[in-house]
């Protein structure tokens, strides 16, 4: 492949760290270069040394190009893309490239939500057993620096943008951990949007499902399949008495790890059936999931003053990730729960969020540009010009054995630069207003 690659003219889509990654690797194999941005206004890095279109392409652009390499914030039906398969080039993302290259045995994990999570748990448990194990894909590093390298696994998380232009990836396990409303202004409907994610069973040996969830099962014959539940099972994985179970047997009391929520046993029970799958034992996988960190920004505790428990879940950037931020945290609460939300809604479908308000949260603080559309949701909801208004309010609500949750249900990109910025602007505030 990287003798073919070689000889051919490749044009690169995005600037992004993706984008940089595919032109550092196809220069390296001697292939033809050039790079394209659909931002008029995008910044060149340095490190580009190659000819550099921004916004609209010039008459003849996919003139002798034998292949375009999207970068997943850029979609397959933009006009320029459509141009290009009109003139016969080949477009695929970074993952199919890497596919194609593929020569270490791989996990991977989608979903709406979760992912991450997941992703890195695995990773973790891999490692603590003494493999070597590499986080690729829409976490971790870009897939292709990961060509050429020793690992005895690689764990690739992938988004529904990169499976979406992905067709001969070959994996050990793979899972769809769930399917909610999410990237509707990119996909356009929710079919699109699951048969996105359905690409990642393409080529896989072994499916792990969320047992009574036929969103998560694979549309086509996978050879193997293992299921998970937070319910009672004597099959697979189960949950009983706050401990994840194993063939009916208890394997992991969730006391004993720092993953919190209801939301986190399905994580949990994902990350060690694909564990299992590697051919770990058990008891040596459940062991590693103790001493697992959370990623940051994902229903963590931050800051706890005066009895006050405040939770960054800035990394909830869909309906879908606060619901289950809600029912994870909601039957737990041992005083109110004052709920920060708002943002980019993306299109979703936020009357979702009704019910799960009226039965977890006592208040509802919102900002941002779908802010509005989700105060209006219950009665007594306060609908604030920016963040640091939001925690304000929250501090002068709560009392000692109250939640503070920020889990805004949108993205960030209306207010700011991506969801870290919203949670250090959430954690600055919380700093200010206990300190006085």
């Amino acid at each position: 492949m990287n003798e073919l690659l070689a000889s051919q003219q490749v044009v690169v889509a995005g600037l992004g760290l993706t984008g940089q990654s595919v032109v550092r690797f196809l220069s390296a194999t001697g292939a033809t270069v050039k790079v394209w941005d659909t931002r008029t206004n995008a910044v060149v890095p340095e490190s580009i040394t190659q000819p550099v279109t921004l916004g609209e392409l010039p008459p003849g652009y996919w003139e002798g190009v034998d292949t375009l390499v999207l970068s997943p914030g850029i979609s397959p039906s933009h006009a320029s893309v459509k141009s290009a398969k009109l003139a016969d080039v080949e477009v695929m993302g970074d993952v199919e490239l890497f596919a194609r290259l593929q020569r270490i045995p791989a996990f991977g994990i989608t979903g709406s939500n979760g992912k991450t999570t997941v992703t890195l748990l695995l990773t973790h448990i891999l490692n603590q057993a003494g493999l070597k194990a590499c986080a690729a894909g829409n976490v971790g590093r870009p897939v292709l620096e990961t060509v050429g390298e020793e690992w005895d696994f690689l764990i690739l998380e992938l988004s529904s943008f990169q499976l979406e232009t992905t067709s001969s990836l070959n994996l050990l396990g793979a899972t769809i951990l769930n399917v909610t409303d999410d990237h509707l202004d990119r996909h356009g409907t929710m079919a699109e949007y699951a048969a996105a994610k359905q690409r990642i069973f393409a080529h896989c040996e072994h499916a792990v499902v969320w047992q009574g969830h036929e969103e998560t099962y694979p549309a086509t014959k996978v050879a193997k399949q293992t299921a998970f539940q937070a319910q009672p099972t004597a099959k697979d994985f189960g949950f009983t008495d706050n401990y994840i179970t194993w063939q009916g047997k208890p394997v992991l009391d969730m006391a004993s790890v720092k993953l919190v929520g209801s939301h986190n046993v399905l994580n949990i029970q994902a990350a060690l059936s694909l564990a299992l799958v590697a051919g770990l034992k058990i008891d040596t996988a459940c062991e590693a999931v103790k001493s697992f960190e959370p990623a940051p920004h994902r229903c963590v505790e931050i800051a706890n003053t005066n009895g006050v428990r405040w939770i960054d879940d800035s990394k909830a950037t869909n309906v879908g990730a606060t619901l289950a931020a809600l029912e994870g945290l909601g039957g737990t609460k041992t005083g109110k729960l004052i709920l920060i939300a708002g943002g980019d809604g993306k299109g979703a479908d936020l009357t979702a969020l009704k019910a799960p308000f009226n039965r977890y949260v006592d208040l509802v603080i919102t900002i941002g540009k779908d802010g509005k559309a989700i105060s209006e949701l219950v009665p007594g909801s306060q609908y604030l010009p920016d963040l640091p208004s939001a925690v304000k309010l929250a501090a002068q609500q709560a009392e000692p054995g109250d939640m503070v949750l920020l889990s805004p249900a949108c993205a960030s990109i209306d207010m700011f630069d991506n969801y870290a910025h919203r949670a250090k602007v959430f954690a600055d505030a919380i700093t200010e207003v206990t300190a006085k």
